[in-house]
């Protein structure tokens, strides 16, 4: 309905109708009110990433290891992205090492020894994920993520979660050490010896802690053995002397037949090979000889002559010995220690070499210098961790086919004659000694500290396989199935979990597992 005015009224109520249109303000007045802020703020950052620090965008000040990096975040940070790891790897991984001592494939080699492991992965955590910065000068870099990041990958809820049992506990592992031996009766020795009682104290006198108080020296035999065993009133047993140029084993008729026998003194220092240096030092004096018999009186650990004695019925059972002449003992080693094996080897190589410096032939100096060319370039190479090995040319596979299983048994036993001094702890295998182990490597995938648990515990509160509270001092007779060498007396899980926990000592992942292995020598990957 039109009123007087032309514009109407709206409704049965006759309300008015505004006599104009409504208008809306501009939106510049909003535009410009959001603009020029953003114009200074922009100016500003880029006034502060340029000629300043970045102080005004960066979460905190840098740690003190990192100073250095303080306003260089294109160092580290990429445009509108995280930290690359490659970055860290630039100072980190800087001496060319193959896997990289602080990346995820030396993580993979260091869990689990096969560095056939060493290489990416898709999706894998980027360092900063578990190592944070811009915390302050005084925050630790190198502290480790919260233990949920570990579990993403390893899905494990925790110590007191579902966290395995060891390896050697869970599989029943035995150490295998190749050596007979009973820790009841050597620590009940210790104890007569010294007069006391305290059984902590006696197992110290043969475990000797490393420098840093972390762990123990490797168990020798001169330092742990050699007080009570092999001295100058040990011998061998009476043995018949090989005639000189006589073969072990020569053909005869449609088979072979054997000439048991042990080569003396004499007879080795006339042939003047290489490796035979040792019987130009040996004395005369310590050999019995009479009516084609001898005995060697003064038998010490190692014996060359005994070791000697043992090779030559080694090399008849196994003409295609490859590499097992330049071992004392065994090749018997975990894959991991093949290092070992071939250490072994280059010395007694460098030893042999070292019998022939005395000649004056002009061909043998320049094969010798050709020799320790060849050997200094073999040990550069050995020197590398990523040199791949294989000790199959150290193993002893392919017996002499001519021989029946009787004569084996015959060479067996006269070889178990040869190592009778030795007998009493160690094992002679096919005319060889056993290796023994001389340290327990049982967590491999874990860090201990024997220093750090030693004033709160005693040795015998974690180390509870073997029953010394039984049978210490006891006139009878342990089993030998409670104890023997081959008897992980380490703790289990269940024994850490002891003190191991939420409301005590830590349990955190990184409290016994180092991700980067071998820190102290980031140029060095451990094998």
């Amino acid at each position: 309905m039109a009123d007087d005015d032309g514009k109407g009224a709206f409704g049965d109520a006759r309300l008015p109708v505004s006599a104009g249109y409504v208008r809306p303000r501009s939106r510049n007045r909003i535009v410009w009110i959001g603009a020029v802020p953003a114009a200074l703020a922009a100016g500003l950052l880029t006034v502060d990433l340029g000629l300043g620090a970045g102080d005004l965008v960066a979460n905190g000040p840098l740690s003190s290891a990192h100073a250095a990096l303080e306003g260089r975040c294109a160092a580290c940070h990429t445009p509108f992205g995280g930290v690359r790891s490659s970055a860290c790897s630039a100072c980190h991984d800087r001496f060319d090492d193959a896997i990289g001592a602080y990346s995820f494939n030396a993580h993979y080699v260091y869990a689990s020894g096969d560095r056939t492991r060493a290489f990416g992965r898709e999706n894998e955590t980027g360092c900063a994920a578990c190592h944070g910065e811009h915390e302050g000068r005084r925050a630790d870099p190198r502290a480790a993520s919260p233990d949920a990041r570990c579990a993403g990958c390893h899905g494990i809820g925790g110590f007191h979660g579902d966290h395995p049992e060891f390896a050697f506990a869970a599989g029943g592992v035995p150490d295998d050490a190749g050596l007979a031996f009973t820790h009841i009766r050597h620590v009940d020795r210790v104890l007569d010896d010294r007069g006391g009682e305290n059984v902590e104290a006696a197992c110290l006198a043969c475990h000797e802690a490393t420098a840093d108080a972390r762990g123990f020296q490797p168990i020798r035999f001169e330092a742990a053995c050699g007080d009570c065993h092999l001295g100058p009133h040990d011998e061998s047993a009476e043995l018949p002397i090989q005639p000189p140029r006589t073969p072990v084993v020569r053909a005869s008729g449609d088979g072979v037949e054997l000439t048991l026998g042990v080569e003396t003194l004499e007879t080795v220092r006339a042939r003047t090979a290489p490796g035979g240096g040792w019987a130009a030092r040996m004395s005369a004096a310590g050999f019995d000889v009479d009516d084609g018999f001898v005995v060697k009186t003064g038998i010490v650990h190692a014996d060359p002559w005994v070791l000697h004695n043992l090779r030559r019925l080694r090399r008849a059972i196994y003409p295609s010995r490859g590499l097992a002449d330049l071992l004392v003992t065994s090749a018997d080693v975990a894959r991991a220690d093949r290092r070992e094996l071939y250490d072994e080897a280059l010395d007694e190589l460098r030893n042999h070499a070292d019998d022939l410096r005395g000649r004056g032939e002009e061909w043998v100096q320049a094969a010798l210098l050709e020799f320790d060319q060849s050997m200094g370039a073999l040990e550069r190479r050995m020197a590398d961790p990523n040199t791949a090995l294989d000790d199959t040319r150290f193993r002893l596979n392919v017996r002499d086919p001519r021989l029946t299983d009787g004569q084996l048994a015959e060479m067996d036993r006269f070889a178990a004659e040869v190592a009778e001094p030795c007998a009493l702890c160690h094992t002679v295998e096919r005319a060889t000694l056993r290796r023994v182990r001389q340290e327990q490597r049982v967590l491999r995938r874990a860090g201990f500290d024997h220093g750090a648990h030693v004033i709160q515990r005693g040795c015998l509160d974690c180390h509870t396989r073997i029953p010394f509270s039984d049978y210490l001092g006891a006139d009878e007779a342990v089993d030998p199935r409670l104890d023997n060498a081959a008897i992980q007396n380490v703790p289990t899980v269940a024994v850490c979990r002891q003190c191991h926990r939420p409301d005590a000592v830590s349990d955190r992942c990184v409290t016994c597992h180092v991700f980067h292995p071998d820190r102290g020598a980031r140029f060095r990957l451990l094998p």
